[in-house]
Formats: C-alpha cells, structure tokens, sequence
C-alpha cells in the first residue's frame, strides 16, 4: 500500500533472536531486537559521537523468521527493510508506544564486518512462545532489564548506525521515554552501572 511508512535502518541485536507464535492465526515468527544510534559530529572532539539510542524490534515473519533465528546472534550488525508501525502498550503504572518494523528483507551490515552466506531454508524449532508484547520489559518487571529502553532518539545523521546494543529491545516514543535519561552504557550498548540506571528511572517515574 502507498501510505504504509516503510523505513531501512541498521543497527546491532541487542540479544538473541526470539521465537514467537501468533495468537491470532498460530504462526511462528522471530521478533530481532536491535539498537540504532544517531550520529553527530562533535567539533570539539573533531569526532562523530553517539547521540542518543533508539531501540526498535523487527518482526520477520514467515521463513524470514526462521532464517533470522538461525543467522543472528546477539551483538550481530544487521540492515533491514520493511514497513514502521507504532504499537501503544499499558500497565497499571505506566504506558507508551513502541515502535516496530514488519520486516520485508534483513541480513548482516557488512559495512561493518565480514559474513558468510548458505543458500537454502530452515524451519522453526523450539518450544513455542507468547505472541510479541510491545510492553518494554522494564515496565513489567521495574527491573533492570530493558532500562535503556528509556531512551529514545531520531533518525542517524552521518548514514551509520555505529557500535551498539541495549539490555532490552524496544523504542519508547511516548511520554513516558525521553531523550534526557542519561544512563551510561558501554561500547555494546548494555547497561553499564546497575546503581545508576535504577536511580535515573527512579527520576523519571
């Protein structure tokens, strides 16, 4: 359709591909979570530094799914393509809007390292899960996982995604998430200081 935003995007896995099962017509896909930065150039470091972090799941269904399942693993650069869609979610404490992409093609970004490819096809295994949850798992939990999922950001301004990777897999974009949450993370993206990110998501409650 004409009025389906569709969006190309790079970014690394911010853990393992996961297995899912629709609830609505019983079907296996995969949901990658990835993290993407933005970029911008920093005159006074005469560098490219990282803004901020958006943290965005890709849903491949069909065989797209069952390949992702067998071709990434966490920390994984990845490319996609496919069509943006926003998904609101609700607790008794809190609610926002996590943006998703319905993904028409993905394999790895390999501006940014060396792959292999093996033709053919692969079937889903596995114990069969809930369908996905745009929920980020720090809403749920009030634990640390998923904190970095607090942060959001825009689109990349230098054309690359650069070195990252969150503790969880969704991107808030609702009022509940802000670009001012200053939690520290290390070059893959994963939470650096446990005390620190309870105390900044403390602040933003």
């Amino acid at each position: 359709m004409m009025n389906e935003p569709t969006i190309t995007l790079s970014g690394n896995l911010t853990r393992d591909p996961e297995r899912k099962t629709s609830t609505a017509n019983g079907k296996d896909f995969a949901v990658v979570p990835i993290a993407v930065n933005r970029r911008r150039f920093d005159p006074a470091q005469d560098s490219w530094v990282t803004a901020d972090t958006m943290f965005i799941d890709l849903l491949c269904f069909r065989h797209i799914g069952a390949l992702a399942l067998a071709s990434f693993r966490k920390g994984d650069p990845v490319i996609a393509h496919g069509r943006l869609s926003l998904r609101d979610w609700k607790t008794e404490t809190s609610a926002g809007t996590t943006a998703v992409v319905d993904v028409d093609t993905i394999g790895h970004d390999v501006s940014r390292g060396v792959s292999r490819f093996t033709k053919g096809r692969v079937g889903y295994d596995g114990d069969r899960l809930d369908e996905h949850d745009p929920t980020p798992p720090a809403a749920l939990t009030g634990g640390l996982v998923g904190a970095a999922e607090q942060r959001t950001g825009a689109g990349r301004e230098d054309g690359h995604a650069g070195d990252h990777q969150g503790g969880g897999g969704e991107a808030l974009v609702g009022a509940s998430a802000g670009p001012d949450l200053e939690i520290e993370v290390d070059d893959d993206g994963v939470v650096a200081d446990d005390a620190q990110a309870d105390e900044v998501l403390a602040r933003s409650a």
